[in-house]
């Protein structure tokens, strides 16, 4: 709800503007959608919905047009997700009513459709602004979307120029969600059974995400497809912001339809429905490939989009629009894939997504059946299985409607690609899907797929915060395995032999792998490796997963680290036929290794997972910060390997690659493979030297910010003037900014000895930061948001020097107040203190009493203003402070002074207000008091039927006192509101 001027003038206003004016809604007022609807509580305009039933379905009738729309507002669910879930499939294939349409056919089930996606403009698309909606207590959302009369989207409005705008406005989209326990009775539920999609935004920034999602899910959209920023810019005639391209990408009418039909997906994790929309360059992705094979001249292509950025997702949409795509008349649709399991992966996603009957290919000879007779199925497979049937069944199909999505296209080898496939399917259209760039020595053969359709790199990807950037590290170089120490060990095993002998046993028996699994290594690494974790990694809450040469690298390594005592590591490794008893214990069944997998990405007990060849592709663990490579990599499955660390989580700034092989000159030559541009920033190899001139400009920068204050004797003295300093908000905003970033950048190369040196300065700033935070009681801890190394450091040396931390600011009725204040040195520094403990005291019981409350606050602005228009000394402010102070923490004397009950005291206060001669209410307030404590009953609060009769008996004593008659309805509505707000339990 709008309480901000600049949120509607700057925010608000601008975004209906461009959603009437640019994109062609139609603007209603909620007055007027109040009329469409049975009462508040329903967010559906259910008149509005009953009419567009009727008109897109004209055959219905009145009675089963009525229970359609009762239908959708009274939908059975033991959620809010799973209702929407439902209530999406409703708008995506429509529902189904009984009746007789009199065609021969008598009574049968027939398809309502509540959307025309065909003829767009054959619906109705209503903005609302400041839209009501009442749950147990009343909601209003800034702008709210209809499609045909339901409510689809929900725009959440927050000033570019308050703290945390974002954060606010994510904030109030959860509590209208009642996400979380803290919302619970606080928001409007029953609106987002059918809204599918959320928006906040201050203008500079918009994000869009959907129903519950996790914050690491809503994201920005920043390419309004088909439209560029240029045609933006022209259509605008100004620079277009955030929120104008949010606004054209997603809520254009063709593109909102696309969104919540195509790209629109209910995951299961861990058994919980994950709602999943479409990020913009999967939409563009999907659009562009749409008109390519739609085109006359149809052809196919690849989509690089940076691993980590949802390619499977991409690729799932690419065959929703296929399939639904009238032009291509229910085509065939082959997914292929190298690898088994990513072929189980894209299918499981596949299948949770709800995608009609995907078919896995189960041999050669199940695909060759399959793709004999294609009528419109989509059918996953792996490479491996064309190459069979290639041999034996040259031909599949000649059929021209099948379409074949190659997913890691890069790394199958593309003779294969390039003809058994294309002998199997001579008329396919082929569209490669890759996470990284395309080779120079491969991009002929790759470009047999076609032009490249959409890019989307590691560069954009990191900028847009889809993916964090990835940094290697090069450790224990007398570990690493060279030719000289295989050479050494060699002629001391082998010694007595001929050479011809030495040098066949050396290629059969000492191998760099052998070597490199030897457990006296083994052992080393894990020391090492286990200090770095320990110290660099683990604080903050993330995990590891080391790669060994082979499975008895990958055991061996499991066991040091469980010799070293930590025990919340697990191994998986391949199964053999007929394995040695060494391996038993570690065979795990597909179930067993599920398990394993989800423990590792979501529970706290398993940290670090050891493998040799799994989850080093299409592996999604986005709580996995470090990779410690202890194996021989090379080319694409390096890079593959390494991406595993790119995916984003709360805190997560980057992912390390440790490395204990000596694999930089692989990385070195699979990075030589592309184009520099392709690859400039995919990995960082030298991420110390690249940090510390970042470390260095950020803690000039927030150092600097004090400029303007005096450097003083003592240190306690220039403390207090720093604090003084960030008294204006919008300092306070600023710093806490510049404090952040140097605060990172630290937590990226602590406890290295080049960070040590700024932790002084990281401490001075830290007492600044919580000083301010406890003086101008700021709501949030001032350390909680940063990493927790740089945390340890604060909080030990907060210990060590001694230095109060509170973790909420002082209360004023806190024995520790005085003292606090009496601490300070100079009087603007007490008044200072005193002036924002109250102005919080007064914030927080404003609801509680508010006449008695704003005549303080009005006494406190005008000391303010006094005192900032050089009226009054600073020691006229402290004395005149000190009295409000006084009066706010003893509210019952004022009480007294009126003879009144401090209970009662309130409720009198709202009566009186702007009456003449108030003494007769007196006795009525406390009698009045009476009534609301004797219907004050359990969860009196949320029973609509027991206000109303506090309402009645409450009108009944202001009328029996002279009250005045057009006063005393809302009068009465004030006093139960107090109450409520009063008593809440």
């Amino acid at each position: 709800m709008t309480h901000d001027l600049k949120e509607k003038t700057e925010v608000e206003d601008p975004a209906i503007e461009v959603l009437t004016q640019h994109l062609g809604w139609t603007e209603q007022t909620a007055q007027e959608a109040d009329k469409l609807r049975p009462s508040r509580k329903e967010p559906v305009l259910v008149e509005l919905l009953k009419e567009k039933i009727q008109d897109l379905n004209p055959w219905i009738s009145e009675e089963n047009a009525d229970r359609v729309v009762r239908h959708i507002t009274t939908l059975p669910a033991t959620s809010v997700l799973e209702a929407n879930e439902k209530i999406h499939a409703m708008l995506d294939l429509g529902t189904t009513v009984q009746q007789d349409l009199g065609d021969g056919w008598g009574e049968r089930s027939r398809t309502v459709r509540l959307i025309d996606y065909d003829t767009i403009e054959n619906n109705d698309f209503t903005v609302i602004r400041q839209y009501p909606v009442e749950h147990y207590s009343p909601c209003i959302p800034d702008i709210v979307l209809f499609v045909n009369g339901i409510p689809v989207t929900v725009i959440e409005c927050k000033s570019p120029y308050i703290n945390k705008a974002m954060a606010e406005g994510l904030k109030q989209l959860n509590r209208y969600q009642e996400n979380g326990s803290k919302f619970r009775n606080q928001g409007c539920p029953q609106l987002f059974r059918t809204a599918q999609i959320l928006i906040a935004t201050h203008k500079l920034v918009a994000k869009a995400g959907t129903n519950y999602a996790p914050l690491r899910h809503w994201s920005e959209w920043k390419d309004p497809w088909p439209l560029t920023l240029e045609d933006l810019t022209l259509t605008l005639g100004r620079l277009p912001t955030s929120q104008d391209t949010l606004l054209f990408g997603t809520c254009s009418k063709e593109n909102l339809l696309d969104l919540i039909r195509n790209c629109t997906v209910f995951e299961r994790e861990a058994g919980q429905a994950v709602k999943k929309m479409a990020k913009y360059q999967q939409f563009r992705a999907t659009d562009k490939i749409l008109k390519q094979v739609t085109a006359p001249k149809r052809k196919g292509g690849f989509v690089w989009h940076w691993q980590g950025s949802g390619k499977s997702l991409t690729m799932e949409f690419t065959a929703v629009k296929l399939r639904r795509n009238k032009a291509l008349a229910n085509p065939t649709i082959v997914v292929v894939t190298d690898r088994t399991d990513l072929d189980q992966q894209i299918h499981g996603t596949f299948l949770h997504c709800g995608f009609p009957n995907p078919t896995n290919a189960s041999s050669a000879a199940d695909l060759k059946e399959t793709l004999s007779h294609p009528v419109g199925q989509t059918v996953m497979t792996t490479i491996q299985k064309f190459q069979d049937a290639a041999a034996v069944y040259p031909t599949l199909t000649k059929e021209k409607n099948v379409f074949v999505l190659v997913d890691e296209a890069h790394r199958s080898q593309y003779n294969i690609l390039a003809a058994n496939m294309r002998k199997a399917l001579p008329n396919a259209c082929f569209i490669g899907f890759t996470g990284t760039p395309v080779s120079q020595k491969k991009r002929d053969t790759f470009a047999e797929f076609g032009d490249c359709i959409d890019r989307y790199d590691h560069r954009q990807s990191v900028t847009d915060k889809i993916t964090v950037p990835i940094y290697y590290e090069s450790r224990l170089p007398k570990l690493s395995i060279t030719g000289n120490n295989l050479k050494d060990l060699s002629e001391r095993l082998f010694g007595g032999y001929s050479d011809e002998q030495q040098a066949a046993f050396a290629r059969k028996y000492v191998t760099k792998t052998a070597i490199a699994i030897a457990p006296d290594r083994v052992r080393k690494i894990c020391e090492n490796l286990l200090d770095h974790y320990q110290t660099q990694i683990e604080p903050n809450g993330f995990k590891a997963q080391i790669v060994a040469p082979n499975r008895l690298g990958a055991v061996r390594y499991k066991e040091a680290l469980e010799a070293l005592g930590r025990h919340d590591c697990a191994v998986l490794i391949s199964t053999m036929h007929n394995d040695e008893e060494r391996f038993k214990p570690y065979h795990t069944s597909k179930t067993e290794e599920q398990e394993i997998i989800r423990r590792f990405k979501e529970d706290d007990d398993l940290n670090i997972i050891v493998v040799c060849d799994k989850l080093l592709t299409g592996f999604d663990a986005p709580r996995e910060q470090v990779m410690y490579l202890d194996g021989p990599l090379k080319e694409h499955t390096l890079l593959q390997a390494m991406g595993r660390v790119n995916r984003r989580h709360k805190g997560k700034e980057y992912g390390l690659v440790v490395d204990y092989w000596g694999l930089g000159d692989a990385l070195r030559d699979a990075l030589s493979m592309y184009d520099d541009d392709d690859i400039e920033g995919m990995v960082h190899t030298d991420f110390k030297k690249e940090i510390l001139p970042h470390l260095q400009a950020a803690h000039r920068a927030a150092m600097n910010f004090f400029a303007p204050v005096p450097r003083m004797n003592r240190d306690e003295d220039y403390k207090q003037a720093c604090i003084l300093y960030l008294k204006p908000e919008d300092y306070r905003i600023s710093f806490d900014q510049k404090f952040k970033r140097f605060s990172q950048y630290l937590d990226v190369l602590l406890p290295d000895p080049e960070a040590l040196r700024y932790v002084p300065d990281l401490k001075l700033l830290a007492d600044i930061r919580i000083g301010a935070r406890n003086m101008f009681s700021e709501d949030d801890d001032p350390i909680e948001d940063l990493g927790a190394k740089v945390q340890k450091f604060i909080d030990d040396h907060l210990r060590a020097d001694g230095i109060l931390r509170v973790c909420e600011p002082i209360s004023l009725y806190s024995t520790n107040f005085e003292t606090e204040v009496g601490r300070l040195n100079s009087d603007d520094a007490k008044a200072s203190m005193i002036e924002h403990a109250v102005k919080r005291e007064i914030h927080l019981k404003l609801d509680e009493d508010p006449v008695f409350y704003e005549d303080l606050l009005a006494r406190l602005n005008r000391i303010i203003e006094d005192y900032e228009q050089d009226r009054i000394t600073s020691a006229e402010r402290l004395t005149r402070l000190t009295g409000v102070l006084d009066d706010v923490k003893h509210p019952q004397r004022h009480a007294e002074t009126l003879g009144l009950d401090p209970e009662v005291a309130p409720f009198y206060r709202v009566m009186a207000a702007d009456i003449e001669d108030p003494e007769p209410l007196k006795e009525a307030a406390t009698e009045i008091c009476a009534v609301i404590k004797e219907y004050a009953v359990i969860d009196w609060q949320k029973k609509e039927d027991t206000k109303r009769v506090m309402r009645q008996k409450i009108k009944r004593v202001l009328r029996s006192v002279g009250y005045p008659k057009d006063r005393v309805h809302d009068t009465a509505v004030n006093l139960v509101d107090l109450a409520v707000r009063r008593y809440r339990g």
